[in-house]
């Protein structure tokens, strides 16, 4: 299926707006599609843009740039990048200079199965990007039905993950090599924060005394941004294990840093980023046979335990920084222990 990935863009002084000229194969036939609009608006003529007012006539790179500033407002930045970066690279090159109306089931599949690389697990994500527009388009009333039909896509459904439990996390803490690799571990298990909540710590931000970290920052690549993944206001105090206060004070003893410095850095002393942090993890993991193991599982891990002590889901959602009650509720899993033990007080209250 040929594809179309030289975008074609212009600025109208007279309109104060971008004119849309397309897609093209080529370097070439874009630049002669530019040079043939600038001439045209220097005889002041209106260049000629493939869209119309009409049903469905509007171009799909249009409408899905106004689709993605919308969803900008309901999820994450780094999701919201992803969504961008998946559009641009991968959707807009097939369907970006064409019609709404003009895509057809079989456009959809055909792109699915001849321009996506086969068996890339990115794949279902990519088309739910496509299928997100497209269906907004149909609730706008542009197009009657979704034109993405391929069948078994679904980006929501991912691989089974393992089941972890507290010895797995002993098992890593006692392969950590050094104070900061067995603190940070501590952390994430004790706190269940994000790892880029971790990383964004600074010594301020750690109350050893009273065993309670402060997250009221995150990394976004290599800047630390105020707030939570999901939410740039908030700020959370959380309580930790007695263990892991004792880790955080190992690793900042002797260490003489300011209270604006970070808690982990590098080898040069930087913060530490997370391509570092999941390397050293990685290594961790594989000298002891745990390469399913992933660092976002600790705050999994550590969710899962909080919620097993009978937390609520208020509790759970506070303690992760969740706004949706429906991913909260993932981490109330009951132990066969603990329903054993709920299912005997319901027999001494029935007897």
């Amino acid at each position: 299926m040929t594809t179309n990935k030289h975008r074609a863009r212009l600025w109208d002084p007279a309109t104060q707006t971008r004119l849309e000229l397309g897609y093209y194969a080529t370097v070439e036939e874009r630049d002669l599609a530019l040079a043939q609009a600038k001439l045209e608006l220097s005889q002041h003529r209106v260049p000629r843009v493939i869209e119309d007012r009409a049903r469905g006539g509007e171009l799909f790179v249009t409408f899905a740039e106004r689709t993605l500033l919308d969803r900008k407002r309901t999820v994450a930045d780094a999701t919201w990048r992803n969504y961008q970066g998946m559009l641009r690279k991968w959707v807009v090159p097939t369907f970006g200079n064409m019609k709404l109306r003009d895509i057809r089931s079989r456009d959809v599949d055909r792109w699915f199965n001849e321009v996506l690389p086969a068996g890339s697990p990115s794949n279902a994500q990519r088309y739910s990007v496509l299928s997100l527009v497209m269906a907004r388009a149909v609730r706008q009333e542009e197009i009657d039905r979704n034109p993405c039909l391929v069948e078994g896509v679904s980006a929501s459904k991912s691989k089974r993950r393992p089941t972890w439990d507290k010895n797995h996390f002993h098992i890593l803490h006692d392969a950590a090599a050094t104070d900061q690799e067995r603190a940070l571990l501590w952390v994430l298990f004790a706190s269940g924060c994000r790892i880029g909540e971790a990383l964004a710590l600074n010594v301020e931000d750690i109350d050893l005394q009273h065993s309670e970290i402060r997250v009221a920052h995150h990394m976004v690549r290599s800047e630390r941004v105020e707030g939570t993944k999901a939410h740039p206001d908030q700020v959370r105090q959380l309580a930790i294990v007695p263990q892991a206060a004792e880790a955080l004070q190992r690793h900042l003893d002797g260490s003489r840093r300011a209270l604006d410095e970070p808690v982990f850095v590098h080898s040069r002393g930087r913060r530490l980023g997370y391509d570092r942090a999941r390397k050293t993890f990685q290594s961790i993991r594989e000298s002891r046979g745990l390469e399913d193991f992933t660092l976002h599982d600790l705050r999994h891990l550590s969710l899962t335990v909080y919620g097993q002590t009978g937390a609520t889901v208020r509790d759970l959602m506070e303690r992760g920084g969740h706004s949706d009650m429906r991913t909260a509720l993932r981490y109330q899993h009951t132990s066969r222990e603990r329903d054993r033990a709920l299912v005997q007080k319901m027999a001494e209250m029935i007897s």
